[in-house]
């Protein structure tokens, strides 16, 4: 749903550099754009554009096997499944898409190492809520969509050149065919996406609800986002069918020090600056220079997002996010 700019960003960086890593928290939308960017890319590839899901897999398992089973390798030998695919992309020229990185860095981080050196004609696009940590490595942080000020007076007939809205509207006429942007519910509809920061996969779980409720009365719950928003795909895997599943895989990704400084980190109830957080953050156990360390890392994990004016840097946590933490 839009996403023209990322787009032609996300297909320059692939352009320029052999391994390009799409980054965001969960449900922002990492896959859904490294789609597209591979089928539009798959054309300038000999042997075309591949995608590995590899969400599937255990936290720490290897990747070769199946990215082996995707690519489709006939080879009846008893060499292990990494050397069947790099001999496999030796020669090819083709675009591979590693999508769910974030509980495999290891292996997917030597998979990667070995077929950029071995296959010259391959090119990698992965997505993760963190980078692979690899040299060459371009980073691409997947925004969330753009959302209305809640402040300023919008037109009704102009909200959807918003992205998240016009997603919202999309997904809310699947189950209430006649849903429309009304003068008695925009405003509901501008702080509910507003509130769920824009994030594609927050609002599919609203929308879900809009059976049997009004955006109002929707609006009007959203404090208790996490039992309420529970209603994904049954068909998704099992960490993205419930938003409280969607943010726990993150904290479970974390380490017990990096999850101690993300539910310190929620008492700021808007951004903030290095000194700030080391300041506020720095007690029983953590000291301000752990807490430089475990801020960095935080902000791979994409638990923070950046916010950069020339060199002034402030971070900030997506309100979902932050509630986790608070409850946390």
């Amino acid at each position: 749903m839009g996403r023209r700019r990322e787009l032609k960003e996300a297909r320059a960086t692939v352009s320029r550099s052999r391994l390009t890593t799409l980054t965001g928290p969960g449900g922002v939308g990492k896959t859904r754009l490294g789609i597209e960017v591979g089928q539009r890319l798959q054309t300038h590839f000999r042997d075309g554009a591949w995608m590995v899901d590899l969400g599937s897999l255990n936290p720490g398992a290897p990747i070769s096997p199946i990215v082996a089973s995707a690519l489709a390798i006939q080879d009846q030998s008893n060499r292990g499944a990494l050397e069947r695919v790099t001999d496999y992309l030796q020669d090819k020229e083709l675009l591979l898409f590693l999508d769910n990185c974030e509980h495999v860095l290891s292996g997917a981080g030597e998979l990667v190492d070995r077929v950029l050196a071995t296959a010259p004609g391959v090119r990698i696009l992965t997505t993760s809520r963190e980078p692979l940590s690899m040299a060459g490595e371009a980073i691409y942080p997947v925004p969330p969509l753009a959302t209305p000020s809640v402040e300023d007076d919008h037109a009704v007939q102009d909200l959807e050149r918003f992205e998240s809205i016009a997603l919202f509207v999309d997904r809310a006429r699947n189950v209430v065919g006649d849903f429309a942007i009304t003068p008695e519910n925009q405003r509901a509809v501008i702080e509910l996406c507003t509130r769920l920061d824009g994030m594609p996969l927050a609002i599919e779980f609203a929308v879900a609800r809009l059976q049997s409720m009004s955006v109002t009365q929707l609006l009007d719950r959203l404090d208790q986002r996490f039992r309420l928003l529970s209603r994904g795909s049954r068909t998704a895997q099992p960490r993205h069918r419930t938003l409280q599943a969607l943010i726990d895989w993150s904290y479970e990704l974390c380490t017990p020090e990096e999850q101690v400084l993300w539910q310190r980190l929620s008492v700021f109830p808007s951004s903030f600056d290095l000194e700030a957080a080391e300041e506020i953050c720095s007690f029983d156990g953590l000291v301000p220079d752990l807490v430089l360390d475990l801020l960095d890392r935080v902000v791979a994990k994409s638990i923070l997002l950046t916010e950069r004016n020339g060199e002034a840097v402030r971070y900030r946590q997506l309100m979902t996010v932050r509630e986790y933490g608070a409850d946390g």
